[in-house]
């Protein structure tokens, strides 16, 4: 299972003032994607956007925990 690790702290702080320039998580919002249940999406795409420059696939992300 994926620990909910703190969002602020999830993002290299090289990435994060270009996900607060851009507004990322505020589009999400606009977007209207909600979660049901478990994690926020503005986790998620944090979790993915991260796995994609540590070039790590979501299966060795489950398999490390």
């Amino acid at each position: 299972m994926i620990k909910q690790k703190e969002s602020c702290n999830q993002l290299p702080k090289e990435i994060k003032p270009a996900f607060q320039e851009l507004n990322v998580l505020k589009h999400l919002k606009d977007a209207k994607i909600n979660k049901k249940f478990g994690f926020t999406a503005a986790y998620l795409f944090q979790l993915v956007f991260v796995l994609l420059f540590h070039q790590k696939n979501w299966f060795r992300l489950l398999e490390s925990t």
